[in-house]
């Protein structure tokens, strides 16, 4: 049996032994004792296959976040302080190689948003799995120690106009 290792190679393969696997069974009256050997074999190699394909598949979404996050090099939160986290205003500066025109290449650049609801997906993505440390201690103690976790009950509180929770008190 070969070792395929794309996703589309792996589930054909799949689909093959589940196949043959079908046809064996259904011989196994006819045949006897070996057919019930290669309903084994076969059987095996399906199950191997098909945890080939959940580990290609984990693996090719690491690529693709690893893919999506390695253009980023900084990021940086400037906070100008309100009445409270609801009314503070955040700006967000992040590098990140844009392609140049003028250079024929990716170069770094500096992009900017205010808010975080404003901030591009990769870039979301780059703070919080990477970067979370710089996440505001305003934030963070909304769900300490989730940065996942702490964004969402703040933007919560951005469209409820407040937040709930042991972090208001402090």
């Amino acid at each position: 049996m070969t070792k395929n290792t794309t996703l589309a190679d792996i589930a054909n393969e799949i689909e093959a032994l589940d196949a043959q696997l079908s046809k064996i069974n259904d011989l196994v009256d006819l045949i006897g004792q070996p057919a019930v050997l290669k309903a084994d074999e076969v059987a095996k190699a399906l199950a191997d296959a098909k945890d080939r394909f959940a580990d290609a598949l984990a693996n090719q979404g690491e690529v693709e976040r690893e893919e999506r996050l390695k253009a980023f090099t900084d990021i940086r939160i400037v906070a100008t302080p309100g009445h409270n986290l609801m009314n503070t205003p955040f700006m967000i500066y992040y590098t990140r190689k844009t392609w140049d025109n003028d250079a024929k290449e990716s170069l770094p650049k500096v992009h900017e948003c205010r808010g975080f609801a404003a901030l591009d997906d990769a870039a979301y993505e780059y703070l919080v799995t990477v970067k979370p440390h710089l996440i505001p201690a305003e934030i963070m103690a909304l769900a300490p120690g989730n940065a996942q976790e702490a964004f969402s009950l703040y933007f919560v509180g951005k469209q409820r106009g407040y937040v709930k929770g042991a972090a208001v008190a402090a």
